[in-house]
C-alpha cells in the first residue's frame, strides 16, 4: 500500500510542477495564453496534492520534493535570464508570433513555488512534532 501512496504523491507533485511551468510558457499568438489559466489548474492540482501528501505522511518524500522545488527554482531563474537577454532579439525576428514570459509571470511562478515549499516545510514540521509528542507520551507511560 505504501508504494501506491508514493506513486500518488510523486504523480500529484509532478502535476503541480508541470502546471506551474505554464506560468512562464511562451505564447504563440493564442488569444488565451497558458499563463492566464495556470492559476486555476494549479489550484486544482494543489487541492489534490495536499490530501495526497497528508495521506502519505512521509517526511523523506517531502524533503525530496523540496529538493526538486529548489532545482525547479534554479532552472526557472536561468530561463528568466535567458528571456531577459533574448527578448528583444526574438521579438524582432518573429513578427510578434512568439512572446516570452514577462517578469510578472516569473514572479507569480516563484510565489507559487514558495507556497508549495512553505506547505511542505510546515507539514514536515508538524509531522515531526506529532511524532515527537507520541514518543514522549510513550516514554512517560513506560516510566514507573
Amino acid at each position: 500500500m505504501k508504494i501506491v501512496k508514493m506513486i500518488l504523491f510523486y504523480s500529484l507533485f509532478a502535476t503541480v510542477l508541470y502546471i506551474g511551468c505554464a506560468f512562464v510558457a511562451p505564447s504563440h499568438g493564442e488569444r488565451f495564453s497558458a499563463s492566464s489559466l495556470a492559476p486555476f489548474y494549479w489550484g486544482g492540482a494543489m487541492i489534490l496534492f495536499v490530501p495526497g501528501d497528508l495521506w502519505l505522511h512521509h517526511n523523506l518524500s517531502r524533503f525530496v520534493a523540496l529538493g526538486v522545488l529548489a532545482l525547479a527554482g534554479l532552472m526557472s531563474l536561468e530561463y528568466y535570464w535567458f528571456c531577459d537577454e533574448y527578448r528583444l532579439i526574438i521579438h524582432l525576428n518573429s513578427n510578434d508570433k512568439i512572446s516570452l514570459a514577462d517578469k510578472y509571470n516569473f514572479h507569480r511562478y516563484w510565489i507559487h513555488l514558495g507556497i508549495v515549499a512553505g506547505y511542505l516545510l510546515s507539514a514536515a514540521g508538524v509531522s515531526h512534532l506529532i511524532k515527537r509528542k507520541k514518543s514522549l507520551e510513550a516514554t512517560v507511560a513506560n516510566v514507573p
